[in-house]
């Protein structure tokens, strides 16, 4: 599943939008982008479940990610 594929099947960018409270051209962007902001993931599964499709893989989010142990994160001094 692509992000694209996602906004798609929950009724195109125009609704999906109206539900999150978001502009038409914010929620297209980020569908172009390929990667949809984390805050949006609970909201987005919701509407999946509505529809009687998979919630969307975790993967499609910005979720921050943590370095693996003993290692430096990209932004760390």
């Amino acid at each position: 599943m692509t992000t694209r594929n996602l906004i798609q099947t929950l009724g195109g960018y125009r609704a999906v939008a109206t539900r999150l409270n978001k502009k038409p051209t914010t929620v297209h962007t980020h569908m172009q982008e390929g990667t949809i902001p984390a805050s949006w993931y609970d909201a987005l599964c919701r509407m999946a479940r509505e529809k009687g499709i998979d919630e969307p893989p975790r993967s499609m989010f910005s979720f921050l990610q943590v370095a693996p142990d003993g290692e430096k994160g990209r932004d760390a001094a």
